[in-house]
Protein backbone atom coordinates (compact mmCIF):
# COMPACT_ATOMS: atom_id res chain seq x y z
CA UNK A 1 0.00 0.00 0.00
CA UNK A 2 1.07 3.35 -0.90
CA UNK A 3 1.16 6.33 1.43
CA UNK A 4 0.62 9.14 -1.18
CA UNK A 5 -0.28 8.45 -4.69
CA UNK A 6 -0.90 11.21 -7.20
CA UNK A 7 -3.67 10.82 -9.93
CA UNK A 8 -3.04 13.07 -13.13
CA UNK A 9 -6.90 13.19 -13.97
CA UNK A 10 -9.02 15.02 -17.17
CA UNK A 11 -12.00 13.76 -16.26
CA UNK A 12 -12.06 11.68 -19.21
CA UNK A 13 -13.12 8.01 -19.27
CA UNK A 14 -9.08 7.00 -18.75
CA UNK A 15 -8.99 8.88 -15.91
CA UNK A 16 -11.94 7.61 -14.25
CA UNK A 17 -10.95 4.01 -15.20
CA UNK A 18 -7.03 5.02 -13.64
CA UNK A 19 -8.99 6.45 -10.42
CA UNK A 20 -10.68 2.97 -9.99
CA UNK A 21 -7.12 1.32 -10.13
CA UNK A 22 -6.17 3.40 -7.39
CA UNK A 23 -8.40 1.83 -5.26
CA UNK A 24 -6.13 -1.38 -5.37
CA UNK A 25 -3.11 0.59 -3.58
CA UNK A 26 -5.21 2.12 -0.87
CA UNK A 27 -4.56 1.53 2.68
CA UNK A 28 -4.78 3.07 6.12
CA UNK A 29 -3.58 7.01 5.71
CA UNK A 30 -3.41 7.01 2.24
CA UNK A 31 -4.00 10.40 0.38
CA UNK A 32 -4.30 10.64 -3.08
CA UNK A 33 -3.62 13.70 -4.58
CA UNK A 34 -6.03 14.61 -8.21
CA UNK A 35 -3.83 16.51 -10.22
CA UNK A 36 -5.64 18.77 -13.05
CA UNK A 37 -4.10 20.64 -15.26
CA UNK A 38 -4.88 23.40 -16.75
CA UNK A 39 -3.96 23.64 -20.92
CA UNK A 40 -3.17 27.31 -21.97
CA UNK A 41 -4.98 26.80 -24.60
CA UNK A 42 -7.60 25.24 -23.29
CA UNK A 43 -8.15 27.94 -20.00
CA UNK A 44 -7.93 30.73 -22.83
CA UNK A 45 -11.58 28.82 -24.66
CA UNK A 46 -12.53 28.39 -20.87
CA UNK A 47 -12.41 32.80 -20.04
CA UNK A 48 -13.66 33.31 -23.27
CA UNK A 49 -16.87 31.15 -22.51
CA UNK A 50 -17.10 31.93 -19.20
CA UNK A 51 -16.68 28.55 -17.77
CA UNK A 52 -12.79 29.14 -16.09
CA UNK A 53 -14.37 28.56 -12.32
CA UNK A 54 -13.02 26.07 -9.96
CA UNK A 55 -16.28 24.93 -9.56
CA UNK A 56 -16.34 23.98 -13.17
CA UNK A 57 -12.96 22.45 -12.98
CA UNK A 58 -14.41 20.29 -10.27
CA UNK A 59 -17.54 19.08 -12.32
CA UNK A 60 -15.40 17.38 -14.55
CA UNK A 61 -13.68 15.29 -11.62
CA UNK A 62 -17.48 15.04 -10.56
CA UNK A 63 -16.86 11.26 -11.31
CA UNK A 64 -13.75 10.79 -9.20
CA UNK A 65 -14.73 12.56 -6.52
CA UNK A 66 -17.73 10.74 -6.06
CA UNK A 67 -15.57 7.31 -6.44
CA UNK A 68 -13.68 8.49 -4.01
CA UNK A 69 -16.16 9.76 -1.44
CA UNK A 70 -18.12 6.50 -1.63
CA UNK A 71 -14.92 4.30 -0.73
CA UNK A 72 -13.64 6.79 2.06
CA UNK A 73 -10.53 7.85 0.34
CA UNK A 74 -8.75 10.82 0.92
CA UNK A 75 -8.30 13.20 -1.24
CA UNK A 76 -7.34 16.60 -2.32
CA UNK A 77 -7.83 18.26 -5.27
CA UNK A 78 -4.81 20.74 -7.01
CA UNK A 79 -5.16 22.52 -10.24
CA UNK A 80 -2.16 23.40 -11.85
CA UNK A 81 -1.14 25.84 -15.07
CA UNK A 82 0.82 24.46 -17.71
CA UNK A 83 1.22 21.87 -20.73
CA UNK A 84 -0.29 18.37 -19.45
CA UNK A 85 3.18 16.24 -18.98
CA UNK A 86 5.60 18.52 -18.55
CA UNK A 87 3.48 19.95 -15.52
CA UNK A 88 2.65 16.54 -14.25
CA UNK A 89 6.30 15.32 -14.16
CA UNK A 90 7.31 18.35 -12.35
CA UNK A 91 4.41 18.76 -9.99
CA UNK A 92 5.08 14.48 -9.27
CA UNK A 93 9.12 15.36 -8.87
CA UNK A 94 8.69 18.12 -6.17
CA UNK A 95 6.42 15.83 -4.06
CA UNK A 96 7.20 12.30 -2.44
CA UNK A 97 4.54 10.11 -4.03
CA UNK A 98 4.34 6.20 -4.12
CA UNK A 99 3.39 6.13 -7.50
CA UNK A 100 1.85 8.10 -10.30
CA UNK A 101 -1.43 7.20 -12.10
CA UNK A 102 -2.86 8.37 -15.13
CA UNK A 103 -4.86 7.34 -18.14
CA UNK A 104 -3.56 6.52 -21.42
CA UNK A 105 -5.78 7.67 -24.54
CA UNK A 106 -4.36 4.51 -26.26
CA UNK A 107 -2.78 6.10 -29.18
CA UNK A 108 -0.79 3.12 -31.30
CA UNK A 109 3.16 3.38 -31.44
CA UNK A 110 3.03 5.98 -34.69
CA UNK A 111 0.74 8.19 -33.53
CA UNK A 112 2.74 8.29 -30.06
CA UNK A 113 5.76 8.62 -32.02
CA UNK A 114 4.34 11.21 -33.98
CA UNK A 115 2.25 13.49 -31.52
CA UNK A 116 4.11 12.27 -28.44
CA UNK A 117 1.55 11.06 -25.98
CA UNK A 118 1.37 12.65 -22.15
CA UNK A 119 1.40 9.52 -20.34
CA UNK A 120 4.79 8.06 -21.92
CA UNK A 121 6.57 11.62 -21.43
CA UNK A 122 5.54 11.36 -17.92
CA UNK A 123 6.65 7.93 -17.59
CA UNK A 124 10.06 8.88 -19.09
CA UNK A 125 10.15 11.71 -16.88
CA UNK A 126 8.87 11.43 -13.23
CA UNK A 127 11.48 9.95 -10.64
CA UNK A 128 8.11 7.75 -8.64
CA UNK A 129 7.11 4.44 -10.36
CA UNK A 130 4.51 5.56 -12.96
CA UNK A 131 0.93 3.32 -13.94
CA UNK A 132 -0.44 3.94 -17.31
CA UNK A 133 -4.04 2.43 -17.75
CA UNK A 134 -5.71 1.65 -20.56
Amino acid sequence: MYQSILLAADGSDNSYRAAQQTLNFIGEGTTVTILNVIDAEDSKDEVLHGEGSTFNRKAKLSDIIALYDENDVTYKIKFEHGTPAQTVVDFANAGSYGVVVLGSRGLNTLQEMVMGGVSHKVAKRVNAPVMIVK
